[in-house]
């Protein structure tokens, strides 16, 4: 594995470059910026770039934008500061087709900083590799699409009654969610709680530039909600999201900040296996791109405790196709589709 690294501090180009040889097998090069990186691409081969957020003569954001015109399929990991700002410009580069991002060393201890640098670099990398290796998109889904003979059999028309939207997602995310949340209809008649995969910080920030561009009303969860119709609730960054039926016959959130589930929370698992606890007349459960199998134990409780209608997102469409992949396999969903008409496909499901 190829890995480039682009950063303008010649300190954070040694540290990345030194962590990324902790990747077996891998060799790393670097350089001092975005145009520098791109004529490194036009003339070698890279499975992996590794980008700084922050850079003086061309942005991480604008050096990202003409990667992925040039080489669309690259993937690229953003390297990314905690603060406010670092999070709201790491949100833009994942809506505009970065794999991934890692948190650039922090804390008191050096040792302890560059342990954890190297296990996100091979956690990327290992991404990379099974997106360069996979098969063929097309092909992939369309032998996913296909029911084996020993299948169970499928739910033919929809729940009457939907009484909440689930959506879990992972890696690929944010540029997923940009692409379905604004094509929803602002007559929305169900709320609609959502699991993303980030540490604490980001999600708000995903949160707020979704809201830019969509007629619902999006916004990070704080627990002790009652989710309303048309609007989206995120679970924060750190803690589980739950919902529950309250003394009144209500649904209402509630956030805690118990142990991981699948080495992640939030959990998809956590929220959807909550709801099978809330006695719905029916629900719309929706799992995109993602590594990893979270969401597939929480839809099967779905299916075991109400009327439940599942989407997964295609392989072609998906960043990484761990998640919906683990749909598939388990025969959990109703459909499988691209991206772009998951959107269409929900308000059509409300007949809105």
């Amino acid at each position: 594995m190829r890995i480039l690294v682009v950063d303008d501090s010649a300190l954070y180009r040694k540290l990345l470059s030194d962590a990324a040889l902790s990747v077996p097998g891998a060799e790393s090069v670097a350089v001092s910026g975005g145009e520098l990186a791109l004529k490194r691409l036009a003339v070698e081969k890279f499975d992996l770039v590794l980008l700084d957020v922050f850079m003086d003569q061309m942005s991480g954001l604008q050096t990202l934008e003409k990667i992925k015109q040039a080489h669309p399929r690259l993937a690229v990991v953003m390297v990314s500061g905690a603060t406010g700002r670092d999070a709201d410009i790491t949100i833009q580069c994942l809506s505009h087709g970065a794999m991934d991002f890692i948190p650039k060393p922090s804390g008191s201890s050096f040792e302890s900083g560059m342990d954890a640098l190297k296990a996100e670099i091979r956690k990327v990398a290992s991404m990379a590799r099974l997106r360069n290796a996979a098969t063929p998109p097309e092909k992939e889904a369309s032998k996913l699409q296909t029911p084996g003979a020993s299948a169970a059999p499928k739910r033919l028309q929809p729940p009457p009654f939907l009484d909440l939207v689930l959506i879990g997602v992972s890696t690929g995310g944010p540029k997923a969610l940009s692409a379905i949340l604004p094509l929803i209809s602002a007559r929305f008649p169900v709320p609609i709680l959502l699991v993303q995969h980030m540490p604490a910080h980001f999600t708000k920030s995903l949160a707020e530039q979704l809201d830019k561009t969509s007629a619902l009303s999006i916004r990070e969860a704080v627990g002790g909600e009652i989710p309303k119709p048309g609007e989206v609730l995120i679970a924060p960054g750190g803690f589980h999201m739950e919902i529950f039926r309250n003394d009144s016959d209500k649904f209402e959130t509630r956030i805690t900040s118990a142990p991981p589930v699948n080495s992640c929370r939030p959990s998809v698992d956590v929220l959807f296996e909550s709801a099978a606890r809330c006695h719905l007349r029916g629900v719309l459960a929706i799992i995109l791109t993602g590594m990893g199998s979270d969401g597939a134990d929480g839809v099967a409780s779905l299916k075991t405790s109400c009327p439940t209608w599942c989407i997964a997102q295609d392989a072609a469409t998906s960043t990484v196709y761990g998640m919906p992949q683990a749909i598939a396999q388990r025969d959990l969903h109703e459909e499988i589709l691209p991206l772009q008409e998951i959107g269409p496909r929900i308000n059509k499901l409300f007949r809105v």
